[in-house]
């Protein structure tokens, strides 16, 4: 009989695998249980938390469909706020050149007599009249408008709960709930009808749909009223020819999402008022306790609205007002279109050419009305910044500072045609930088916005818009300040009059009625 050779190289090997199993394997095992045992009760507890706050939301719809069942009431709409109350000058004014003297003439010398001549038979020709001196006046083009873009598609099914939008030449999926589609506001009561709805939407698939527009929302960089804008693209696509069911669902999703908006009716028609934070003008608005609400979202801005009903009760969750402080411009698909513009400068005339996005001034012409520095402090499209500086700066990159103020303020002023919002629109609307290359006039709140754009990018100076009764300008604060020039000073610093409406002034030169007045109101510009 053989004997175990605890020696041999093999035996030593399965001797140590054997210890090896026998020593840990109680322990690993052990552990390996515990860790199962410890992953099973996280996803129970996951799945209880998210049960409870399924319920949670679930509670607080209810909730809040059983308030839209009885606590309504009347409110009455206000007129929409205006900006600037004084009236703006129909005529602007040009500087006048300071008269010349006229020069001293030489007295004559006294002529020789001399003899008579013979007349001569041939023919005199016909004096010709002297011809008047040229009047200088601006040059005015008229601006070149482009054709609308394209009518977009209609959203195109990508699968049976998936559609395909085009937002400003964006495609987005959107997935949704075939019940939307097919819903109709019953007649007879309202709120009742209301807060069935509510109950339907809360019961229905809406999260996916909120997941889809908030993804989009990232990869576009929209800001608030971006993303307003497109839930409106998904209510108007579900509900195409209905428009009291586009804005229910609209406001279904606006309050999920966490804004404070307001839907309200007066017979068969459903309105949306929507807090902002900012104050917003030429709009008609309510008040609902201490919160303003604005008819942003109507075509009229609000204008045939009169009284409505609205509910008194609050969502459950606290809501946010809409932030406009700031407006996105780099999310379209570029639609191009050119302005011509000329204007004189020293005897030479300067023609351009200016590309810029025709949906951009599609997205910006939707934009509530409001606070001037959100104008102030948004830049133009790239194919405005490419072509437009580029050009301008062939002529400002060899002058100094104040020449290429002076330079600008020539441009802004005689390439652009004047004419007051009044006359244009019949009501007070102020543009943005890409507006002023679309609309063919443009009034003193449109030039300021546009010269202390060009100013900042192609000179670097600060600027800040100046608030006058009737009228608005800027100033920039040169290096060097001139004894006679007209200035303001602000928070320690001195800023030079440069009025792009004022035609023909330079550089520290103010209207006379303005001359010796100091603004409202100061708006600081925030580059």
């Amino acid at each position: 009989m053989k004997r175990f050779d605890a020696t041999s190289p093999c035996k030593l090997v399965a001797i140590a695998v054997v210890s090896t199993f026998a020593a840990i394997s109680p322990a690993s095992f052990a552990a390996s249980d515990g860790f199962e045992a410890y992953r099973l009760q996280q996803q129970q507890d996951a799945q209880k938390i998210k049960a409870e706050f399924q319920e949670y939301k679930e509670n607080q719809d209810r909730e809040f469909s059983n308030f839209l069942k009885s606590q309504w009431r009347e409110f009455e709409t206000f007129q929409g706020k205006v900006r600037i109350k004084e009236p703006k000058p129909k005529q602007i004014p040009v500087v006048v050149p300071a008269a010349q003297p006229a020069p001293m003439k030489p007295v004559p010398a006294p002529e020789p007599i001399v003899p008579k001549p013979v007349p001569d038979v041939t023919a005199k020709p016909v004096p010709i009249a002297p011809t008047p001196a040229p009047v200088i006046a601006p040059v005015v083009v008229a601006p070149v408008i482009a054709p609308p873009p394209p009518p977009q598609p209609k959203p195109a099914p990508v699968d049976a709960d998936t559609m395909e939008l085009s937002f400003y030449g964006n495609k987005v999926n959107i997935h949704f709930d075939s019940q939307w589609k097919k819903y109709r506001l019953p007649n007879g009561n309202k709120p009742e009808a209301m807060s069935a709805f509510w109950t339907m939407m809360s019961g229905s698939k809406y999260e996916p749909a909120l997941e889809s527009v908030n993804a989009a929302r990232r990869e576009l960089k929209l800001d608030d009223w971006g993303y307003v804008s497109l839930w409106r693209d998904v209510a108007q696509a579900l509900q195409p020819e209905h428009k009291p069911e586009q804005n229910l669902l609209l406001w279904y999703f606006l309050v999920k999402s966490g804004y404070d908006v307001r839907l309200g009716y007066a017979g068969s028609d459903v309105h949306l008022f929507v807090a902002i934070k900012q104050q917003v003008f030429s709009t008609k608005f309510t008040r609902v306790g201490p919160q303003t609400y604005y008819a942003v979202l109507a075509a009229d801005r609000g204008d045939s609205i009169g009284s409505f009903y609205t509910y008194e009760a609050s969502y459950p969750v606290k809501l946010n007002p809409l932030d406009i402080a700031s407006a996105s411009t780099g999310f379209t698909k570029p639609v191009s279109a050119q302005r011509a513009l000329t204007f004189e400068y020293k005897g030479e005339t300067i023609k351009l050419n200016v590309p810029y996005d025709r949906r951009l001034v599609q997205y910006m012409g939707s934009f509530p009305q409001s606070e001037f520095a959100i104008y102030y402090d948004t830049d133009g499209s790239q194919l405005v910044r490419r072509s437009l500086l580029a050009e301008l700066k062939k002529h400002t990159a060899t002058m100094n500072e104040e020449e290429a103020v002076n330079f600008l303020l020539t441009f802004v002023q005689k390439a652009f045609a004047y004419k007051t919002d009044e006359e244009q629109f019949g009501y007070e609307i102020y543009f943005f930088v890409e507006e002023s290359f679309f609309f063919p006039y443009s009034d003193c709140e449109d030039r300021s916005v546009l010269f202390a754009w060009l100013v900042h990018e192609l000179v670097g100076a600060k600027m800040v818009g100046l608030l006058y009764p009737g009228h608005m300008t800027t100033g920039v604060a040169l290096k060097q300040v001139k004894p006679g020039f007209s200035t303001v000073d602000y928070k320690g610093a001195r800023f030079v009059i440069a009025d792009p409406t004022y035609i023909g002034a330079s550089v520290g030169m103010a209207m006379p009625f303005y001359a010796k007045l100091k603004p409202n109101s100061v708006v600081e510009i925030q580059y």
